[in-house]
């Protein structure tokens, strides 16, 4: 009986970890197909925040093209499946770099 005890408690302290989790807000960035080593404040920087940061780059989506709002055909479906799949990680709210 007290080993049942014990894992219904463990049980219960799993679940309530996993919804502390998913109401804790997160943010999804968008990122520039692009690498370089960011400095803390920076957007990039998973430190620079108090809450979880989820990242996905755009494979092709570089500087000029995100400035000139001039899709690639290809840039743009990257761009689009970026977008599902940070809404899919539950994200509260999406930016870019």
């Amino acid at each position: 009986k007290t080993k049942s005890k014990a894992k219904s408690k463990a049980a219960m302290e799993k679940i309530k970890k996993q919804l502390i989790k998913q109401q804790a807000p997160s943010l999804g960035v968008v990122r520039l197909d692009y690498n370089y080593p960011p400095a803390y404040g920076d957007i990039d920087c998973p430190g620079s925040y108090d809450y979880d940061v989820i990242y996905r780059c755009v494979p092709g989506l570089t500087f000029e093209m995100a400035q000139s709002g001039k899709l690639s055909y290809q840039v743009e479906k990257e761009f689009k499946q970026a977008i599902k799949w940070l809404e899919g990680k539950g994200v509260c709210g999406i930016t870019g770099d």
